[in-house]
C-alpha cells in the first residue's frame, strides 16, 4: 500500500484563455517521480528533482498524469501546467498578487503591477505578451523605463541593463510615478516603511502590509 506521506507534492495549473494566467489550480500527490519523469520528458532530463515549472502539456500527458496521482484522477482539459507548489505562500492569509496581476487589475482590484528583467530578453517579453491587447485597448497603462548598464554588460554581454515594466490601471498614473520615485530611484536603505509604501502602491490593503511587516520584522529578530 502507498502511504501518502512517500508521495511529493506537485499542483495542476490551468490557464485563462483571455489573460493567459493560471486561473484554476489542483494540488495533486504523486508517488512514482520515476514515471512522472518519463511523461515530462525530455524536458525533464536536467531536471533530475523535477522542481521547474512545465507548460503547454498535452492532454494526453495530464492524463498520464492523473493516473499516477495518489488517489488517480482525471483532470479537465483545461489544466496544461504542472509544477511544485509554493509552501511559503501558504501561510500567507491572503492572495499574493504574483502571477495573478494580470486578471487581478482586470477585475479593478489591483492598480499597479511592476516587472523588472535584464533587456533584450525574448521570455521577459513573452511573458508580459497578454498585457498587450489591454494597453492597445486603454484597459491598462503602461510605462517602460530602460537603464542602460555598462558594467552589467561587461559580464553578461547579452544584455544591455534593467527594464522597468509598470502596469497602472487609468486613473492611477500617480501610483506610476510615486513607484519610479519612491521605490525605483529611492535615496536610503530599504526598510519597513518602504516595504509598506511598496505594498500600497501595489494595492495591498492595510491589514494585509500590517501583517507583513509584522512577518518581516520576526524574521529580522530571529536572525539577530
Amino acid at each position: 500500500m502507498i502511504r501518502l506521506q512517500e508521495a511529493t507534492l506537485f499542483v495542476l495549473q490551468g490557464f485563462d484563455s483571455v489573460t493567459e494566467n493560471v486561473c484554476v489550480e489542483w494540488r495533486i500527490n504523486i508517488c512514482d517521480m520515476g514515471r512522472l519523469r518519463s511523461v515530462l520528458a525530455p524536458d525533464s532530463h536536467d531536471d533530475p528533482n523535477l522542481e521547474r515549472t512545465y507548460y503547454g502539456l498535452s492532454e494526453q500527458e495530464i492524463r498520464q498524469i492523473g493516473q499516477l496521482c495518489h488517489p488517480p484522477i482525471v483532470p479537465p482539459t483545461i489544466y496544461t501546467g504542472l509544477s511544485r507548489p509554493d509552501l511559503e505562500s501558504d501561510a500567507v492569509p491572503y492572495l499574493i498578487h504574483t502571477n495573478f496581476e494580470l486578471p487581478l487589475m482586470l477585475e479593478g482590484r489591483k492598480p499597479l503591477a511592476v516587472f523588472s528583467d535584464g533587456y533584450p530578453s525574448d521570455w521577459f517579453d513573452e511573458y508580459l505578451a497578454p498585457f498587450e491587447r489591454f494597453v492597445l485597448s486603454g484597459q491598462i497603462i503602461r510605462r517602460i523605463i530602460e537603464t542602460p548598464l555598462p558594467d552589467l554588460k561587461r559580464h553578461r554581454s547579452d544584455l544591455e541593463g534593467i527594464r522597468d515594466v509598470l502596469f497602472a490601471l487609468p486613473g492611477e498614473e500617480r501610483r506610476i510615478d510615486a513607484y519610479i520615485r519612491d521605490i525605483k530611484n529611492r535615496v536610503r536603505d530599504w526598510d519597513d516603511e518602504l516595504e509598506r509604501l511598496q505594498g500600497s502602491l501595489l494595492g495591498y490593503e492595510d491589514w494585509q502590509n500590517d501583517w507583513w511587516i509584522e512577518q518581516r520584522v520576526k524574521r529580522r529578530e530571529t536572525n539577530n
